[in-house]
C-alpha cells in the first residue's frame, strides 16, 4: 500500500500505479421461496420447468421433446414430501440447462430477475407453454431460444 505522498510523486512523474479491483458482485440467486419442485420422469442434463403437471403431458410438450431430441426432465411447482426446491434438484440431479416457460414462473423462483447461471446450470428463460400454443411469434421465440442456448441434441 502507497502512502498518499508517494502516490503524488509517482503521479507528478506520470507513472501509473496499479490498485486492486473492487470485488464482482456476485449474481442473484435463488429466492428462498416455499415454491417446490415436482421432478417428472426424464432423463440428460436438461430440466424443463412449466407450470402445471398437465402441461408437462400435453402434446405440446411431446412436441418439446422431439424437437430437442431427448427425453428432458419435466418439472412444476408442487408440494409434498417428494418435492425439492430448485437449487437443490440442480444439485442432486447434474443439470446442466434448466429452461423455464414464462417471466411469471421463473419470478416465482428468482427475485430481480433470472441469472444466466444457478452454480453449473445455464438457466433458460422460454416463453410460456400457453403462448407458444397462442402465438406463431413465440414458437419463432421458442426455436431461436432453443438454437442459441443449445439445447437441442446434435446426434
Amino acid at each position: 500500500m502507497l502512502s498518499s505522498r508517494h502516490q503524488g510523486y509517482l503521479q507528478a512523474m506520470d507513472i501509473g500505479v496499479w490498485r486492486l479491483r473492487e470485488p464482482v458482485a456476485s449474481e442473484p440467486c435463488v429466492a428462498e421461496s416455499s415454491t417446490q419442485l415436482k421432478l417428472g420422469p426424464g432423463s440428460g442434463g436438461i430440466l424443463l420447468i412449466c407450470a402445471t403437471d398437465t402441461d408437462s403431458a400435453s402434446r405440446l410438450a411431446n412436441d418439446v421433446n422431439r424437437t430437442l431430441g431427448s427425453a428432458p426432465v419435466w418439472a412444476w411447482p408442487f408440494i409434498d414430501a417428494g418435492s425439492l426446491n430448485l437449487l437443490r434438484a440442480v444439485e442432486e440431479n447434474l443439470f446442466t440447462t434448466v429452461a423455464i416457460f414464462g417471466k411469471p414462473l421463473a419470478d416465482r423462483f428468482f427475485d430481480g430477475g433470472l441469472p444466466v447461471h444457478m452454480n453449473s446450470a445455464k438457466l433458460v428463460l422460454l416463453p410460456s407453454m400457453q403462448d407458444i400454443q397462442e402465438r406463431a411469434d413465440a414458437r419463432r421465440a421458442l426455436w431461436l431460444t432453443f438454437c442459441r442456448s443449445g439445447m437441442l441434441d446434435p446426434g
